[in-house]
């Protein structure tokens, strides 16, 4: 019997994980992903996260011979290509959708787009999808430092 509700269970929970969004909820949750920008962020923060996680191994690349780094640059760049293309926008925006529906209600919504539909809301939102590249290179330094910390202790922790 504990079986069977347990198994019940599991399965309404998948069934209401994937529920389709009331039209009205999912037309609030596009405008509000349309005034927040978050195409834009998504796309400039998928790039630079890439290129922030290749940029913590900058200087063991340009340590190669010059081939090398041409080859890792071409191989880099079409690793680029095929992470885009698989994570796309017109990809990602279902799944993106059902997270803001499931973490914003249409009335909480529609009160966020009240307020960033506006000179100063859109002002905030361009500077911090702006911001997302400075804060990558920040995050980039910082890794250069922590990394080889990171590096120690992990060899310490293995060799126990």
């Amino acid at each position: 019997m504990k079986k069977l509700i347990s198994i019940a269970t599991l399965a309404l929970t998948l069934a209401t994980a994937h529920a389709e969004l009331p039209a009205s909820h999912k037309a609030a949750i596009e405008k509000l992903i349309n005034v927040m920008q978050v195409q834009k962020q998504f796309e400039k923060s998928l790039i630079a996260g890439f290129e922030s996680g290749m940029g913590t191994s900058s200087d063991q690349i340009k340590a190669l011979p010059q081939e090398q780094q041409d080859k890792f640059q071409k191989a880099i760049a079409k690793v680029k290509e095929v992470m885009l293309e698989m994570m796309s926008w017109e990809k990602m925006k279902p799944d993106l959708i059902e997270a803001y529906g499931k973490n914003f209600t249409e009335k909480e919504a529609n009160d966020i787009i009240a307020h960033m539909d506006t000179p100063v809301g859109q002002m905030l939102v361009s500077k911090q999808a702006a911001m997302v590249g400075d804060v990558m290179a920040l995050t980039q330094e910082k890794m250069k430092v922590i990394m080889p910390k990171v590096m120690q202790v992990m060899q310490e922790e293995m060799t126990k």
